[in-house]
């Protein structure tokens, strides 16, 4: 439970960011880029924040619950000192993913009194202290899971066709050799080497690893071994 309410200095601030992926970087969510969008936030509303009051979450996914995130148990502790009613994030997929942790937490910083910020919702600023905040933080983080399901049945879909006429789906599969015309056909001399390991694995006992170390010398022959290439 926090206990933030009737916080000393009602205009300090505390900040989260996160970044996942190089491609994110590429994208202009840097970390770099969202601490300046928030300092710039926090001056046009008179908050204070100071460097040690922004945490950076690095290399941890969205879908995975604020709370349960390295730099979210941080931030977690942070408030229970009760010094930081105004939490300010760039955007509210750097914190939320899943709309139940959002309207989870949404309400447990509401009963502390605790504002959530969010800098850039769709080129708007934000906050959850009124009720037409709270509102449209919780239209926007329905529809943002909802696009997110939608791109992943398009995807599914799209892969689901290309298995059920033979067509290469993925990246290098090891045991099928891709034709021309992208369909997929059985390479025996690999499907040879998989079925070995199975029975090596299934039949024998023997673990994965010592299995790789078993069969490194005929899979590592292989001309073009790409999927194992690094194993070689």
């Amino acid at each position: 439970m926090l206990h933030t309410l009737n916080a000393e200095n009602p205009s300090r601030a505390i900040a989260y960011v996160r970044v996942s992926s190089q491609r994110q970087v590429d994208e202009g969510v840097s970390i770099e880029a969202q601490i300046k969008r928030i300092r710039e936030y926090a001056r046009y509303k008179g908050m204070e924040i100071d460097d040690k009051d922004i945490i950076i979450e690095e290399g941890v996914s969205g879908g995975v619950p604020i709370w349960e995130r390295p730099g979210g148990r941080h931030l977690r502790t942070r408030l229970k000192t009760g010094a930081y009613p105004h939490i300010l994030t760039m955007r509210l997929d750097r914190m939320f993913r899943l709309v139940t942790d959002a309207l989870a937490t949404v309400d447990e910083l509401a009963d502390s009194g605790i504002s959530l910020h969010v800098v850039d919702m769709d080129g708007e600023a934000i906050d959850t202290s009124t009720s037409m905040g709270r509102f449209f933080l919780t239209i926007m983080a329905a529809l943002a899971e909802m696009e997110r399901g939608l791109v992943s049945e398009r995807t599914q879909i799209g892969m689901n066709q290309l298995k059920a006429t033979h067509k290469k789906f993925t990246q290098s599969i090891y045991g099928w050799d891709v034709e021309v015309n992208g369909s997929l056909k059985p390479n025996w001399f690999e499907q040879n080497i998989i079925d070995y390991m199975d029975w090596q694995i299934n039949v024998n006992g023997m673990s994965a690893s010592a299995v790789l170390i078993d069969a490194r010398v005929p899979i590592c022959s292989r001309p073009h071994p790409e999927p194992l290439q690094e194993m070689c």
